[in-house]
């Protein structure tokens, strides 16, 4: 999702954070934004009883540079959020990969989500608890700064924000901590993937309301907003049809067995002819013992001359073991470059070839049975 991110040079309780390339553009508007929005910001603060002396805001670069302090405020708080679910996730034994920073929030991306039961409640509900802390803290702040405007604006900005992030990420809409709230709890009665689809429908009727309030009201940003939420909640229902799909199965049940392979002094004249008898794009290269050396792609023989042997143009391969997640299998593909993976023994000996096909295969098969026909408890157990 962010391939075009920006690694910061430290670590946060050792976790990786990045800035995508979105984050980076949007972060001078909303500077902009909040600075030449100074004066109807005060008239919100002052309506809940906050007084702010103006006289100091305004003139020259003093509101953006206002904004732009409030700006980074607002993301480093949406940084504290996230980590609040990390931290709570490794409580759970989840790695976390990284935290994201980008136009619409952060993401705190995880290998994978706790398998306990109301576990996934747990890690979501720490968001906006963690950001309502932030605006309590914010607001206990407000003696210690006194009458100066710009200390005080800045506090009553990051309270308010706080506040408004914690309620707006309790709406029951996946991606959303109340979606993930809302499924985890409805996961307690109910198969995770039935679960999953009721959130979901949830969520579209969400993004559908929101996204014609900020259409009525000239409100692009949740427009936006409401059409990121519709199709992440699609996205979610389908990443857990996928999950159901796979459940329980290893890589060994999906592999395709003694696939076609090719010794490493075949002459590439030889190897390119292979294009026309069968359709796949490159084959593993083994030696006698048929311990797997790497993988020779077709095209990259194009470029070779035709008496080169096929071990010069080969590249490291990307190998699972027999009883590895089928699951697992797919995210490594899907992260991969080859589109597939060399099933490998424990001393290195091709078994068989785990590829997209193979695995959309298995997610057919798997809609095709859930589609079937009977009583409702024969159907979504995983």
């Amino acid at each position: 999702m962010f391939r075009h991110a920006l690694r910061l040079p430290f670590k946060l309780l050792g976790i990786p954070v990045r800035l995508d390339s979105s984050f980076l553009l949007v972060l001078p508007l909303f500077a902009y934004l909040i600075g030449s929005q100074i004066p109807a910001y005060v008239a919100l603060f002052e309506r809940n009883g906050i007084h702010i002396d103006t006289t100091s805001l305004q003139g020259g670069l003093t509101p953006y540079l206002l904004g732009l302090v409030g700006a980074i405020g607002l993301f480093l708080s949406v940084l504290v959020h996230e980590l609040g679910h990390a931290v709570v996730a490794r409580l759970y034994g989840v790695e976390v990969r990284e935290i994201t920073l980008w136009f619409l929030g952060g993401v705190a991306q995880f290998t994978d989500m706790p398998r306990q039961r109301g576990a996934e409640a747990v890690v979501a509900i720490v968001g906006p608890i963690t950001s309502a802390l932030l605006a309590l803290l914010a607001g206990l702040s407000w003696g210690l700064v006194g009458g100066h405007g710009a200390a005080l604006f800045l506090l009553s900005y990051l309270a308010v924000t706080n506040a408004f992030l914690a309620l707006f990420n309790l709406l029951p809409a996946l991606p959303l901590d109340g979606g993930r709230v809302l499924r985890s709890l409805l996961a307690l009665a109910m198969p995770h993937l039935r679960a999953t689809r009721l959130a979901g429908a949830v969520s579209g009727a969400i993004a559908i309301l929101l996204g014609i309030y900020g259409f009525f009201t000239l409100q692009l940003f949740l427009v936006v907003i409401a059409f990121f939420v519709y199709n992440a909640g699609r996205a979610e229902t389908q990443a857990a049809i996928v999950s159901s799909a796979f459940a329980g199965v290893r890589v060994r049940d999906l592999m395709t067995p003694d696939p076609v392979t090719v010794e490493p002094d075949l002459p590439l004249s030889q190897f390119a002819q292979l294009m026309f008898f069968r359709r796949h794009t490159g084959y593993p290269v083994v030696d006698a013992g048929h311990r797997l050396l790497g993988f020779a792609r077709l095209q990259d023989a194009r470029d070779a001359g035709p008496d080169v042997p096929v071990g010069s143009i080969m590249t490291p391969a990307e190998t699972v073991a027999p009883d590895e997640e089928a699951e697992h299998a797919l995210r490594r593909i899907a992260e991969g470059d080859l589109g597939r993976l060399m099933v490998v023994d424990a001393d290195g000996r091709l078994l068989g070839v785990v590829s997209k096909t193979d695995l959309i295969r298995r997610i057919r098969a798997h809609a095709e049975q859930q589609a079937s026909p009977g009583p409702p408890w024969q159907r979504d157990r995983a």
